[in-house]
């Protein structure tokens, strides 16, 4: 016997919200602490470019050297992008609101995108120079020893700094940071250069050598740009991860309750990924049973990608695995009017069972299923009768009723084509409320000739607690049966103990005169 308990469904919800609030606090911390780290990366960024920037300017014109100040014009720049960074840090740090419901991540693209625009600006400028230097100007730079300090201290800092930023912006994916990083990783090799232009001039007396490092600068930073800038622009027209898709797909095929996993579309926010799907489950489960498949479908998604919001869609669909029954079943929970059915039966009409004379040959579901075949177990050309019993609303008069059955009807033949023939039989639901019996104890000769009845059945090798209750003049018996389970497998399955069961019930009503009995079956 299955007790269903509400108490313990509802503290099943209340575990799966306590459980959720608790992910929700982590996650909440976790981009709190994220956006504290990057914030202070930032402000360290700012206050080394701005250094940087101001000793390359005063030492770019006091020395007329375009390479100097094509890094200083890029180090001033820095200072630009790492106060643009900082901004669109603090802005993502503001939770979702009514209008921005996914939050503000991808103000951090928008701010790598505008950081990019400006290393084309200044790399257009430099290219120019450079270029008016090498054809048009016969400038003399004037290289002394701080020419070469200020570069090699500049790469010493940009060395430590592009590890620090990178290091976070990996971590926490942020592609604000990434830009950073990337403008001081390129601003070392581009003081390399730099040098390079600056020991022809001071050694060889090449002064056209300083342009020729700074044309070299103005192509490495647009080739560094454009990377970066695809990137950028993949996160802004929400391109999916390189992989993300089919390791999802993986994740979730085959999962118990799944039948197929569709529609999945992934997008990337800051350092948060959005995943979004459907997944197709039998029609024949319950609401409680789908809603536990997309919670193991979250669960499976974010083991493949971590730090990810995952919504999931379910789609009721057709299995193969459904029985006449079944179809039945929900065709008449789709039919408005219809409470319920029960007892259905299935036939098989043969070519001579039109005739009085002639039986129809009953058949079970896995009778059916047996010969499987191309419609849910059903062999091409079979013709079938079903016969059942139709729960509807006691308020319901005949004419209302009979319109009803007539709807069903139709539509189960839609159903299931093989249905030739439907007996259905109208009663009114059945009343929820408890009637409340008395119960008697019965004579030890009644109690003996029940115990008999049942001892009687092939395969029962126990009868106890036998109970006699009277309800509205009408006697009920309930009783427990042990059935053999011996090692030569008397019983091997459910439909064998009710049957036993049955084979019980309908010997003692016969015996006894009983209007209901229940048997309780149970292994011995």
């Amino acid at each position: 016997m299955v007790e269903q308990n509400d108490d313990h469904h509802n503290h099943d919800h209340e575990d799966e919200h306590r459980e959720s609030s608790s992910h929700s606090s982590v996650v909440a911390k976790k981009r709190q602490d994220a956006h504290k780290e990057k914030l202070k990366v930032a402000i360290a960024s700012i206050v080394a470019s701005a250094g940087l920037a101001i000793f390359k300017i005063i030492i770019g014109f006091s020395t007329n050297s375009l390479g100097i100040l094509s890094e200083a014009f890029h180090s001033g720049l820095d200072v630009m992008a790492a106060l643009m960074t900082l901004y669109a840090i603090r802005i993502v740090m503001r939770p979702p609101d009514l209008k921005y419901t996914y939050g503000y991540a991808k103000v951090e693209s928008v701010s790598s995108l505008s950081e990019i625009i400006l290393l084309f600006a200044v790399a257009g400028w430099i290219f120019y120079e450079g270029v008016e230097r090498i054809f048009f100007k016969s400038i003399q730079p004037e290289i002394t020893l701080f020419s070469f300090i200020i570069m090699f201290v500049s790469i010493g800092i940009d060395f430590g700094r592009s590890r620090v930023l990178y290091r976070t912006a990996r971590k926490y994916g942020s592609q604000a940071l990434e830009a950073d990083a990337l403008h001081f990783k390129t601003d070392m090799i581009t003081s390399s250069i730099v040098i390079v232009g600056l020991l022809f001039v001071f050694l060889f007396h090449i002064p056209k050598a300083d342009a020729y490092a700074a044309v070299i600068v103005a192509g490495m930073i647009i080739y560094t740009s454009l990377g970066l800038g695809r990137r950028t622009l993949d996160v802004l027209l929400d391109k999916a991860p390189k992989g993300a898709y089919q390791r999802v797909l993986e994740a979730v095929s085959g999962l118990d309750g799944v039948d197929k996993a569709h529609d999945i579309r992934i997008r990337k926010m800051g350092s948060e990924t959005f995943v979004d799907m459907h997944i197709e489950v039998p029609r024949t489960s319950t609401h409680d049973k789908a809603h536990k498949v997309a919670t193991s479908v979250e669960e499976k998604v974010r083991g493949v990608l971590p730090a990810s919001d995952v919504l999931v869609h379910v789609d009721a669909t057709e299995s193969a695995s459904e029985t006449i029954t079944d179809r039945i079943r929900l065709v008449a929970a789709e039919t408005e009017g219809i409470r319920n059915v029960h007892s259905i039966y299935l036939s098989k009409i043969t070519p001579t069972s039109r005739s009085l004379e002639s039986t129809k040959e009953e058949v079970t579901n896995t009778d059916l299923n047996n010969n499987l075949s191309d419609l849910h177990g059903i062999k091409r050309g079979s013709i079938l009768h079903v016969y059942l019993d139709v729960q509807m609303d006691r308020d319901l008069d005949l004419k209302t009723a009979h319109g009803i059955i007539d709807s069903f009807e139709i539509r189960l033949k839609e159903v299931v084509p093989e249905l030739r023939d439907i007996t259905t039989h109208m009663e009114t639901e059945t009343s929820e409320s408890v009637s409340m019996g008395t119960e008697k104890k019965p004579a030890i000769a009644s109690l003996e000739r029940i115990r008999n009845a049942a001892l009687s059945i092939p395969g029962v090798v126990d009868c106890k607690d036998i109970g006699v209750v009277y309800v509205s003049d009408e006697q009920h018996i309930t009783l427990s049966i042990k059935i053999k389970s011996t090692p030569e497998k008397t019983i091997k399955t459910i439909e064998d103990a009710h049957g036993l069961a049955t084979s019980v019930q309908n010997l003692v009503i016969r015996q006894t005169g009983a209007s209901r009995v229940i048997v309780h079956t149970e292994p011995d």
